[in-house]
């Protein structure tokens, strides 16, 4: 298909290379930073550029890959008529573009991205769609690329969307906290890299429930007290431990 990207931060660089990679042809790369899409737009050999009212107007679908905050003012300012459009966030429902066109929809990749990646993880696609030939034509786009689509409302994409940030920026930040303890204290934090490995390894092959160890499981308050003693200068950190090990003893104590 001939698309146009809006956009040109993460996920305009993987869905560009992405598409690019299996056969499409990127017509044009809109981004308020001419900058960014010109940049972005000559490594897909395209055009790019900052002005809405230059937007190319013969391509099959418009992606919207801009953030969830760029979305209203959109939505306000581009008209599209009956062409096909679709944005890629999680947290934002599919009427949110209403107003761009007839024909709206969604595929929002869950899964992290970074433009700097060149050998792309697995991306869940979750679509949704106004219509019936929207929808058919968003899966063809999405099956070029992926291999797990799953069609989800606007709710369902949000709910996701929330536990992803759980499984994924949560998880990530309480590394980087470790991280920062450990060098805080002149401990090695690369000691720290196998047992981060081995967790996320087995939960290839286990239920997250079914592998939980630590003190917190067992309701061992003597060392539990102990870590708290060590980071009764770490207010942060302190809030942390205590929450998240009473979640784990909710969790587990019938």
């Amino acid at each position: 298909m001939d698309i146009v990207i809006i956009g040109a931060g993460n996920v305009a660089h993987c869905f560009g290379h992405l598409l690019k990679l299996h056969g499409h042809q990127i017509l044009q790369v809109i981004s308020r930073r001419k900058e960014s899409a010109v940049e972005l737009a000559e490594s897909l050999h395209s055009t790019g550029t900052d002005d809405l009212l230059d937007i190319n107007m013969e391509a099959d679908v418009y992606i919207m890959a801009v953030n969830d905050a760029a979305i209203p003012e959109l939505n306000d300012e581009l008209r599209l008529g009956k062409r096909f459009v679709v944005h890629t966030a999680g947290a934002v429902p599919l009427d949110a573009i209403k107003k761009i066109s007839l024909n709206t929809g969604v595929i929002y990749p869950l899964q992290s991205l970074r433009k700097e990646i060149r050998n792309y993880p697995a991306i869940p696609l979750l679509l949704e769609a106004a219509n019936d030939e929207v929808m058919r034509r968003l899966k063809s786009v999405a099956q070029s690329i992926s291999t797990d689509i799953q069609e989800v409302n606007s709710h369902q994409r949000l709910q996701l969307h929330l536990a992803a940030v759980l499984c994924n920026n949560f998880t990530n930040h309480l590394i980087a906290r470790a991280k920062g303890y450990c060098e805080k204290e002149g401990l090695d934090f690369t000691l720290l890299q196998p047992i981060i490995k081995e967790t996320f390894d087995r939960l290839e092959k286990f239920p997250p429930e079914a592998v939980q160890t630590g003190p917190a499981v067992r309701n061992d308050e003597s060392t539990m007290s102990r870590h708290r003693a060590l980071l009764e200068n770490e207010d942060y950190l302190k809030l942390i431990y205590q929450v998240m090990s009473d979640s784990i003893y909710d969790l587990h104590r019938s």
